[in-house]
């Protein structure tokens, strides 16, 4: 069942007990997923947030937002999630890592085929370890965002 920025957080609540697997995909932080922004770029809600943990605690989680690994050790949460993911130019900015938009933008791509592709026929707990040995690019860029993502059992 897929959500997206109009549901409620009970449409959430049902998504979250429909499947045994969950996967969270876009922006956020160590509080919880972000909905999509409004016009201004605004994002005034969380359309995962603490409230959705009793519902995740029993279920594999695949969580890929900035600071998904915090969200993931506050609530004791298991599966795969990243740490910071630099997806935009003032991310890199931000974490001084050298990249230009069209490397980001190119990266990122590449970045969801090959998690995409891992999820496919590998356990969860080794992709990590998988995607940081693919033969990507080696960039400042590339090593960051491979180097932060986390299994937790």
């Amino acid at each position: 069942m897929k959500i997206d920025e109009t549901s409620t957080s009970m449409g959430v609540q049902n998504a979250i007990r429909a499947d045994d697997t969950i996967m969270m995909l876009g922006h956020g932080n160590s509080y919880g997923l972000f909905s999509k922004p409004d016009k201004r770029g605004k994002t005034d809600r969380l359309l995962v947030s603490g409230k959705h943990v009793q519902f995740l605690r029993e279920k594999t989680c695949i969580g890929i937002w900035c600071h998904a690994n915090l969200f993931a050790e506050e609530y004791g949460l298991h599966g795969l999630f990243s740490g910071m993911i630099i997806s935009e130019l003032q991310e890199a900015l931000d974490y001084h890592v050298k990249a230009d938009k069209d490397e980001i933008d190119r990266e990122m791509l590449l970045f969801a085929r090959r998690l995409g592709a891992c999820l496919e026929g590998n356990a969860l707990k080794d992709i990590p370890r998988i995607l940081r040995e693919t033969d990507y690019q080696r960039s400042e860029l590339n090593d960051f965002n491979y180097g932060h993502l986390h299994y937790f059992e």
